[in-house]
This record gives C-alpha cells, sequence and structure tokens, in this order.
C-alpha cells in the first residue's frame, strides 16, 4: 500500500512539474514575437501541443499491444489523437505537400478506424465499458472538453473584443486559447500515461 501511495505521490510531483515548465514556455511565447504576432504556428506553446498529443498516441497504441481486453477501444483512441495531432500540423501539410494535405491523412486514419471498430465490434463494447469504469478514462475526458470545447468557445474573438473594446489585441486572445488548449492537451496526455500504467497493473 505504502508504495502504492508513493508511486501516486511521486507522479504528482512529475505532472506538477511539467505544469510548471508549461508556464515557463508561456512566459517565453508571451515575450517572443515572431512575423509581427506572438503564439503562432511556430512556438513553443504549438511544439508542446504538438508533443502532447505525439505522446498520447504513443501511449494508446502501447495499451493496445499490451491488452488484449482493452484493444479496440485503444486503437480508437490512438487513431482519434493521431488525427488530432495531424491537424496540428495542418499548415506545415499544407505548405509542403498540397492544400488539403492534413485532410486526406485525416480521412484516411479514419476509415483505418472505422473498419476497426466494425469488424471487431463485440470486443469494442467490452473495452469501452472497462475503460469507461478506469480513473484515466476521467482524466482523458477531462482534457478533451478542455481541449476542444471550452478553448474554442474561450478563444471565440467576439468575446474578447466585447471584453477588450477598443484595446482588443489579437495576441492576448491567441495567448489564453493556447495556454488553454495545451492545458488540456497536456491533461488528455496525463490520462494515457495513467492508462498505460492501469493496464500495465490489471494486466499483472
Amino acid at each position: 500500500m505504502l508504495k502504492n501511495i508513493l508511486g501516486k505521490a511521486l507522479r504528482i510531483l512529475i505532472y506538477s512539474g511539467y505544469l510548471l515548465g508549461l508556464s515557463l514556455v508561456f512566459l517565453h511565447d508571451a515575450s517572443t514575437i515572431t512575423d509581427g504576432d506572438k503564439f503562432i504556428e511556430s512556438s513553443l506553446t504549438e511544439y508542446f501541443q504538438e508533443g502532447a498529443f505525439f505522446i498520447t498516441v504513443i501511449m494508446y497504441f502501447l495499451c493496445a499491444k499490451l491488452y488484449r481486453p482493452n484493444r479496440s477501444i485503444s486503437v480508437v483512441l490512438g487513431g482519434f489523437f493521431l488525427m488530432a495531432f495531424v491537424r496540428e500540423f495542418d499548415a506545415f501539410l499544407d505548405f509542403y505537400l498540397y492544400d488539403g494535405a492534413w485532410q486526406t491523412l485525416v480521412v484516411i486514419i479514419l476509415v483505418a478506424v472505422t473498419y476497426r471498430t466494425y469488424k471487431y465490434w463485440h470486443p469494442m463494447t467490452e473495452s469501452i465499458y472497462n475503460y469507461a469504469n478506469s480513473f484515466p478514462f476521467g482524466l482523458m475526458l477531462a482534457g478533451m472538453m478542455v481541449t476542444f470545447v471550452y478553448s474554442r468557445l474561450f478563444g471565440e474573438p467576439f468575446m474578447w473584443q466585447t471584453l477588450m473594446e477598443e484595446n482588443y489585441l489579437r495576441s492576448v486572445k491567441n495567448a489564453a486559447e493556447e495556454s488553454i488548449e495545451l492545458l488540456g492537451d497536456s491533461v488528455i496526455m496525463f490520462g494515457s500515461i495513467e492508462y498505460l500504467l492501469y493496464v500495465r497493473k490489471i494486466k499483472g
């Protein structure tokens, strides 16, 4: 029991340290102007968002490989966050490949995941039940709500224009939206790490 408590305390410290590091990333981007703006596609904040999704994808696919009963839901979640990861590179892919390249990649991933889900639908229902009753699910869901819902609403220009009136600055809106999104991405990543630890524990 003591080992379990110490392990959780250590993870809390690690996650807290990571969030502290994100505040330094935010400070760096707040003081850096690139192409006349702040918090652009090439900012450290964006890189950390991409990194969080990359780690999340790796964690879920590792879980799919390690624990067969939850393989279906692990593949679906890994595929979903892989699509989110590709979406982060929309400008890069459109510039270096062709306009709409990221959509093509997302469609390919979506078709593959949909086929996998359809083919193994019965194991899917059981794996959803197992995952939905775990602590990592709560973390992942909270992170998704922050990233895909709240950050989008929080970053609406109309709200910031109403708040700042004639003093409206797009960089302030960008800072608020991107920092909230990065927080959500980080919580999703924490959830994926916790899921891998959970899978290893129940696997024995």
